[in-house]
């Protein structure tokens, strides 16, 4: 349990806000500044020059390993979700048993190798286990979940319903993965594959040097009859 304040930065004035229902199990990283040598003791690894640019938002750092010479652009909202369990005080009181407390608690690992290069807004969900082996290149906005929201109560809104447990994503040494793509629960994605950009992968099983895409944009209808 952390304390109900935290201490918030902003340039270089510190200020003391009140914690965020998450925060109450959680341990959150939000900054707009770089982190301090005592933030890097926060994650399960930190690695020699690795770098993480802000601004960002992490949860669970400690559940994190972040390799040697990696470095993370900003924008990132990297979550490894340990408890959510305060949901469940969102949930109206005829539905709140329909679910358990450790519904919404879950084991999460991620695990980004040594000389990855992840770009701006990159987005990871996870309840259960992340990996990007050495050398693997994210453009910007790729989101990478190993878990999806739950929507199997038809009473209750999805946000306060718990995660689905997630299935392990694995992405292979030197992969690069195009903008906006999508690395989704159960996909395993193998070394030095290119994921085109704008791909969804759907937890299937991509063999080493894979080249993955979607396809390419067509005509759906014209407007207007022309000579053109």
């Amino acid at each position: 349990m952390i304390a109900a304040t935290r201490q918030r930065r902003t340039g270089t004035a510190t200020l003391m806000t009140a914690a965020t229902p998450i925060e109450h199990a959680n341990v959150l990283l939000e900054k707009s500044t770089p982190l301090t040598s005592e933030d890097k003791r926060l994650f399960a690894y930190f690695g020699v020059n690795a770098k993480i640019l802000p601004p960002f938002r992490i949860l669970n750092p400690q559940c994190m390993v972040i390799g040697d010479v990696t470095a993370i652009r900003e924008g990132c909202h990297i979550n490894a979700f340990r408890d959510l369990s305060f949901l469940l005080g969102y949930v109206e009181e005829r539905h709140r048993r329909d679910f358990r407390p450790e519904d919404y608690r879950y084991e999460p690992r991620i695990e980004i190798g040594r000389e990855n290069q992840i770009g701006r807004f990159a987005f990871m969900s996870c309840t259960n286990s992340i990996v990007l082996e050495d050398n693997v290149l994210l453009s910007e906005r790729v989101f990478i979940g190993d878990n999806n929201h739950g929507f199997s109560h038809p009473d209750v809104p999805i946000m306060q319903q718990p995660n689905r447990r997630g299935e392990p994503v694995v992405i292979g040494k030197g992969t690069w993965v195009g903008v906006g793509a999508a690395i989704l629960s159960g996909t395993r994605v193998g070394r030095n594959c290119v994921v085109g950009a704008n791909s969804v992968c759907r937890g299937e099983h991509y063999p080493s040097h894979a080249v993955i895409g979607p396809e390419s944009a067509k005509v759906l209808y014209r407007r207007f009859d022309g000579d053109e």
